[in-house]
């Protein structure tokens, strides 16, 4: 039988079958995995701001946290959302390469405030310290952060890191803030 053969009188060939179903085997798509982190967006950006020495016992009360009153520390971040879904940070670690020592106590707005998409927030984080004076130092900055509060968040979103120097740590006033003020970021 040859290319023409018919199946029965005027129908169609083997061959015109054999080609059409050649043509109709469906087509497997297959998609890689996309990491969640990129489902969800970028990171947000975080710009480093002032860092101050709370003076004394004046200001301890302030942030409503239990600080040091000789060893209270204030640090400002810029995070701007610039995801698709609101963003909370969950929380600031603080280090530093000269033997000086950070935790931190709370932050103004509170971790777990929402940041809407496109929307900024000035972070003033607090924390208590092994040193007592205006200080420098080379820091390093976690801010962890995700997309539901409170954490962790399922896409498990790697920190945003900073690194930077501080070349002091003034009193709030001694920078031109008001007793108890806070820096803008």
């Amino acid at each position: 039988m040859g290319d023409s053969t018919h199946v029965s009188g005027e129908g169609i060939s083997r061959r015109t079958v054999t080609k059409a179903m050649a043509w109709a085997v469906p087509t497997i798509a297959i998609a890689a995995p996309i990491p969640a982190f990129a489902a969800s967006g970028p990171p947000p950006v975080v710009t480093v701001g002032p860092a101050l020495k709370w003076p004394g016992a004046s200001c301890t009360d302030e942030p409503g946290t239990p600080l040091d009153a000789n060893k209270a520390y204030m640090f400002t971040f810029n995070v701007d959302n610039n995801t698709s879904s609101i963003i909370y940070i969950y929380g600031v670690t603080l280090t530093t390469t000269s033997g000086i020592t950070f935790a931190v106590y709370g932050a103004d707005p509170a971790f777990g405030t929402p940041i809407a998409p496109g929307g900024m927030v000035c972070l003033h984080v607090w924390a208590n310290s092994n040193n007592s004076g205006n200080i420098s130092f080379d820091a390093h900055a976690e801010i962890s952060w995700g997309h539901n509060w409170p954490g962790p968040d399922p896409d498990n979103h790697a920190p945003v890191t900073k690194d930077w120097h501080v070349s002091s740590t003034p009193t709030p006033t001694a920078a031109g803030y008001g007793q108890c003020g806070y820096p803008p970021c």
